[in-house]
């Protein structure tokens, strides 16, 4: 994928200042990004940059803190050497990495292949879940005091986006924590120089299922790599609403620095004194659940689904709801994926069979519920009603997606809590129907972790955590298949396509178009938002005009006029 940054303002989202009285004369002149310009490189002591990060944000910061033998890149092949310094596939089930010589823990202690062998014990006695990868490895030999070798019992076409979350701890990490277990990536279950990373977590703790409402990071005086921490302090809040955590970085100075922006809020930022607007393309999705365990049993009348997602305008949600700032997708996967648009091209026909074969409109999809309704006894006057589970950051695409669904005389009851905390709690359990919440569908941000599409297609997997599709031959043909193919196989991009047609077909989740990522950056911040839910911490950098180096001076009044707008283009 070949892209580019341009410096860019955006119309659409400055015309709602003119209907709220702002002259149509009035000419708004931008400025150049100056953090840009203005950065060094180097280290600042005495500096520190506030997040917010609503979804995923041990994700977002995992490779600052922890390392592992590759780490994620924004680049084509989606990760870079980390820990190895090279790699050879000797066959599909063997890999061999030489490692880094000049590696040593925060704490002060040696890396090397012994401890890729302790690691490896202790992640096979507990692994993570959200791939097989403990399932196909079979053993890890230390060929030399800096080379190991990785053997599978088949074919693991993902193994490298697997090893970037095989993260490697101390031995007194491990001896008190060993490795998690969850269907999660791991993480630091409490602070210490227990990790490889350029940040050390100072204060706080960060898991898949857990987290403190405030997380401090410091940059790791005993870090190896080139690319060391620029910022001495990096504080993530994890609590805050959307709409706090805007407030903090538009209208107020040093208390939030980056935080994910919503749609709407982009003209404000533009004009925030304090704030400007950065914008990429993601591999970022929607994961909207059907409840096919325990919810409504209307959802497992396929006509029911069917109706929902040809009542939902894909179209109008991206356009309107999230004013145009992202793709149209098929299904529950990003067109951004390597050969994903190859694969979905490729069905060109089926989608247009499709569509001309069940252009019912809307009367017809209200038939089809009326249909149902009727054939357990339900009265069709009234609304075929269902519940949806959702955080607060989503509510403004779930109004949108309960207008659409009342048009077809189904009535969405929105069930909205305080954190993804909460949302996680009850996908992750009703598997295996030990939800405390009833719901029908459910909402979260399934943010990209993977360059291979694995991390969109994993919710797909029959019997795994994080999906709510019961055992299904046919799928879990699919994933077994997906995990074995590498994207640099033939057969992966037929795979991909065969995958999408049968997804699309059977309706097992709802579509929605794939979202940019969005962020309000403080001015004085040097930032360049990728394409996942990654945050490249260590290439943060600030200015000699930001908050935390200022000291008592006062915000130089010509450097809040309106920043050019930072937005990459693929």
């Amino acid at each position: 994928m070949n892209s580019k940054i341009s410096i860019a303002c955006l119309f659409l989202p400055l015309v709602p200042l003119l209907a709220n009285g702002a002259s149509e004369e009035a000419n708004i002149r931008f400025s150049p990004d100056l953090a840009s310009q203005e950065v060094t490189g180097e280290f600042q002591p005495g500096s520190h940059v506030k997040l917010f990060i609503p979804n995923l944000p041990y994700l977002a910061i995992s490779h600052a803190v922890n390392a592992a033998l590759v780490r994620p890149a924004n680049n084509e092949q989606g990760w870079q050497y980390d820990l190895a310094t090279s790699h050879e596939v000797i066959d599909d089930k063997t890999w061999e990495f030489e490692l880094r010589r000049d590696v040593v823990f925060q704490d002060g202690s040696e890396f090397d292949a012994d401890s890729v062998l302790l690691n490896v014990e202790y992640f096979q006695q507990d692994p993570f879940t959200f791939s097989n990868f403990a399932e196909v490895l079979e053993s890890v030999e230390k060929i030399g005091e800096y080379k190991v070798r990785f053997h599978l019992n088949q074919a693991h076409g993902v193994f490298m986006q697997d090893a970037m979350w095989l993260q490697f701890y101390t031995q007194d990490y491990l001896e008190k924590f060993g490795w998690n277990g969850k269907p999660t990536c791991p993480n630091l279950a409490e602070p210490g120089l227990y990790a490889l990373g350029p940040y050390i977590l100072s204060e706080g703790y960060l898991e898949g299922d857990r987290r403190s409402s405030e997380v401090v990071l410091k940059a790791n005086p005993n870090y190896w790599g080139e690319n060391k921490a620029k910022v001495e302090t990096i504080t993530i809040y994890t609590n805050l609403t959307v709409a706090e955590a805007r407030d903090l970085t538009l209208f107020e100075e040093g208390e939030i620095d980056i935080t994910f922006l919503p749609f709407a809020d982009q003209a404000e930022t533009v004009l925030s004194p304090f704030a400007k607007l950065a914008i990429s393309p993601s591999q970022n999705n929607y994961a909207l659940h059907f409840n096919l365990f325990n919810g409504s049993e209307a959802l497992i009348d396929e006509r029911i689904r069917f109706v929902i997602n040809r009542a939902i305008d894909q179209e109008y949600l991206l356009n309107l709801s999230m004013l145009g700032e992202g793709v149209l997708s098929p299904t529950m996967v990003s067109p951004h994926f390597y050969k994903l648009d190859e694969a979905i091209a490729s069905l060109q026909d089926y989608f247009q069979e499709e569509t001309s074969t069940n252009n019912t409109g809307l009367a017809g999809l209200r038939d089809m519920v009326a249909e149902f309704q009727r054939e357990r006894g339900l009265n069709p006057s009234e609304p075929l009603q269902l519940s949806i589970l959702t955080q607060e950051s989503f509510r403004f695409l779930v109004n949108d997606i309960k207008y659409f669904l009342a048009q077809v005389n189904i009535e969405l009851v929105i069930n909205e809590v305080a954190s993804e905390d909460l949302v996680f709690d009850q996908l992750l359990s009703t598997g295996e129907y030990n939800n405390t919440v009833t719901w029908d569908l459910l909402i979260w941000g399934n943010y990209d972790w993977y360059k291979h599409p694995w991390s969109a297609f994993f919710v797909y997997q029959p019997n795994s955590q994080w999906s709510s599709i019961p055992e299904n031959e046919e799928l879990q043909r699919f994933t077994d298949r997906l995990l074995q193919v590498s994207t640099d196989s033939e057969e992966y991009a037929p795979l991909i396509a065969e995958f999408i047609r049968h997804i699309h077909q059977s309706n097992y989740m709802v579509f929605l178009p794939t979202p940019n990522n969005v962020y309000a950056l403080n001015k004085e911040v040097s930032f360049t938002p990728g394409r996942s839910a990654f945050i490249y911490l260590r290439d943060l950098e600030v200015t000699s005009h930001h908050w935390s180096l200022r000291g008592e001076q006062l915000y130089p009044q010509q450097r809040m006029s309106p920043t050019m707008i930072q937005k990459e283009v693929l």
